[in-house]
C-alpha cells in the first residue's frame, strides 16, 4: 500500500468516525488527506471499497496475529481442546490492546461501529472479504472444545461473543464514557464477561439435558 493510499485510509477513519459512512463525503476525505478528489476512485474505486480497505488495513495484521496465537496454543495443548477462556482471550485481547487507547485505534473503532450501525449492504462483503477466515477458524476451535454439545449450542455461544464485540464497537462509535469516568472496555473485563456468558450457556444446556 503506497503513501497516498495510507493517507486516504487514515483520513477516512476520521471522517467515518465523526460523520458515519453516509455522512462522510469523498471531498472531505480527500481534503483531509491532502489529495485530489479523483484519488479515491483511482486508488479504491468507490467509497464502499475505501471503507472495506480501511477495515482490512487495521484488521488483517491483527487477524493474522490472532490466528497465529491460536495455532500456537492448539499445538501446545496437543490433543486436549482449549478452554473457552483461552479461546476468548486470544480473540479479544489483541483487538483491545491494539485498537483501544491509540489515536488511530479510537477513530477506527468508532468508524467501524458507525458503519455497522448504519447496516449498509456492503457490510456482508466486509464480512466475507475480511472477517470470514477468522470467524471460521475460531468457531471451529470452539466447536472442538464443546464437542459433546450440539453444533447449534456452539453457534449460539459464538454469536454471543460476536454480539458483545459488536456492542463494544457501538459504544465506541459515540465515544461513550461510562460512570465514574471509566472508559470501556478493558481486555480483562471483556474476557471475563464473555467467558462467563458462554460458560453459563453451556452449563444451562448440560443441566437441562442430563
Amino acid at each position: 500500500m503506497n503513501k497516498t493510499q495510507v493517507k486516504l485510509i487514515e483520513a477516512a477513519e476520521r471522517e467515518f468516525a465523526e460523520k458515519g459512512f453516509h455522512g462522510a463525503s469523498i471531498r472531505d476525505i480527500t481534503s483531509r488527506a491532502g489529495a485530489n478528489v479523483a484519488s479515491v476512485n483511482y486508488h479504491f474505486g468507490s467509497k464502499e471499497t475505501l471503507f472495506i480497505e480501511m477495515i482490512r488495513y487495521r484488521l488483517e495484521p491483527l487477524n493474522t496475529l490472532r490466528i497465529g496465537m491460536l495455532d500456537t496454543a492448539v499445538a501446545k495443548a496437543g490433543p486436549r481442546p482449549l478452554r473457552i477462556k483461552r479461546i476468548v482471550d486470544i480473540l479479544v485481547r489483541p483487538m483491545v490492546e491494539s485498537l483501544v487507547g491509540g489515536t488511530h485505534g479510537e477513530y477506527f473503532m468508532r468508524a467501524m461501529g458507525r458503519g455497522m450501525a448504519e447496516e449498509t449492504a456492503f457490510m456482508q462483503r466486509l464480512y466475507k472479504d475480511v472477517l470470514a477466515t477468522l470467524v471460521t477458524r475460531f468457531r471451529k476451535e470452539m466447536r472442538r472444545t464443546l464437542s459433546d454439545l450440539p453444533e447449534t449450542v456452539t453457534i449460539t455461544c459464538f454469536t454471543y461473543l460476536r454480539s458483545t464485540l459488536s456492542g463494544v464497537l457501538q459504544i465506541r462509535k459515540n465515544n461513550v464514557v461510562l460512570e465514574s469516568g471509566i472508559q470501556f472496555p478493558d481486555a480483562d473485563t471483556m474476557i471475563v464477561y464473555i467467558t462467563g456468558g458462554i460458560e453459563a450457556i453451556v452449563r444451562n444446556y448440560r443441566t437441562k439435558n442430563k
